[in-house]
């Protein structure tokens, strides 16, 4: 009671100061021999280890991630409610996200098959998209990546100020340098993978080019759920005044989702 200790300071009598606030001396003599009992003390070590978790993984991961990393690395039983409200008590939460509408492309050219949607396994396959970013000046960089689906993991990325076939193209080969070798690429019906250069690259080495229907983003949904999860949980979550700024954060992000990243889908 900060009060009290203030006018005690300046030399006021205990019984005085009590009788001025209406505070019973019973209540304030057990405030001064109060100690934290052992379930204080075992929430308030909880506690620490949630605000390490979230700091350790940039505020990225909520409730549910954060339990599942306790029971998994800890052996705790303790629940996802229980873990929300001593986030709750911590004023730890997920920041708000912030959303950009991105630009409009069109392709006339006609649908190509998409030889993928029937496979079971998906080990021979790589998908590839590109996304959008925009910078704090309303220009927008881009995003390429290439993605195992199976596995769920990113092959391979690069970040341009333009979106070209080239951009495309360049992280299959970055994927195909490291050792990929799969029997089908997978992309939309985009302009930069209907092109000459991504057509013939694939072509020259035997993989057979898969396409998404136009207007059915879920034909590609494992790269489009990757690309989602990276603007959530680390674009719209705050300003890029470069291209060298998102270079640097998504070099993280990736290497965590590829690392580290807690995926609920085995959780109970």
């Amino acid at each position: 009671m900060p009060i009290i200790h203030k006018n005690l300071v300046q030399g006021h009598r205990i019984t005085r100061i009590l009788s001025a606030l209406n505070i019973p001396m019973s209540t304030y003599s057990d405030w001064i021999h109060w100690e934290s009992n052992a379930q204080e003390i075992q929430h308030n070590n909880l506690r620490i280890a949630i605000e390490s978790i979230y700091t350790a993984n940039k505020g990225i991961y909520g409730y549910r991630r954060i339990a599942k990393t306790m029971r998994d690395l800890f052996k705790l039983a303790i629940s996802d409610s229980f873990v929300w409200q001593l986030m709750s008590e911590s004023g730890l939460k997920l920041r708000m996200q912030k959303r950009y509408n991105k630009p409009t492309t069109v392709n006339d050219k006609g649908q190509m098959p998409n030889l993928i949607s029937n496979l079971d396994d998906l080990r021979g396959v790589i998908t590839t998209d590109i996304t959008y970013i925009q910078l704090t000046d309303k220009t927008w960089v881009y995003m390429a990546s290439a993605y195992n689906p199976e596995d769920r993991k990113v092959l391979s990325y690069r970040i341009a100020d333009t979106m070209t076939a080239q951009l495309a193209t360049s992280v299959i080969v970055k994927a195909l340098k490291r050792g990929e070798k799969p029997l089908y690429v997978h992309s939309d019906m985009g302009s930069q993978y209907t092109s000459e250069l991504f057509e013939n690259t694939l072509e020259s080495i035997g993989i057979r080019h898969s396409y998404s229907r136009k207007g059915h983003p879920y034909d590609n949904a494992r790269i489009e759920s990757f690309h989602s999860l990276l603007k959530r949980e680390l674009i719209y979550q705050r300003d890029f005044e470069s291209i060298d700024d998102v270079q640097a954060a998504v070099g993280w992000y990736v290497n965590w989702y590829n690392n580290n990243r807690i995926s609920l889908r085995d959780a109970a």
